[in-house]
């Protein structure tokens, strides 16, 4: 007699996965899924993206598009999604 264990017993639930995500194109590790924008940036920058907290991020869309995503609102990231982080006042 076994008793399950692993994923078929719902253990792997109750442990954050590692996402890579992207952010202006580079690979940026998050343990687990839900953040707000700020928990994003500051990942990318502990990380060595060349960012800082003041910059605008944005989440990229299946259509090519980009949305901006405030300090404080909450993103579910899943693997290669890719963000871009820019200066307040770039305006291009």
């Amino acid at each position: 007699m076994s008793t399950a264990t692993g994923p078929e017993a719902g253990q792997d639930e109750r442990q954050p996965k590692t996402v890579t995500i992207t952010v202006n194109n580079q690979p940026v590790n998050m343990p687990g899924r839900e953040f707000v924008g700020l928990e994003v940036k500051q990942a990318a920058i502990a990380q060595g993206v060349p960012i800082d907290l003041g910059f605008q991020l944005s989440i990229r869309h299946g259509n090519g598009r980009y949305e901006v995503v405030d300090d404080d609102e909450a993103v579910r990231v899943h693997p290669n999604q890719e963000f871009l982080a820019v200066p307040p006042d770039d305006n291009s």
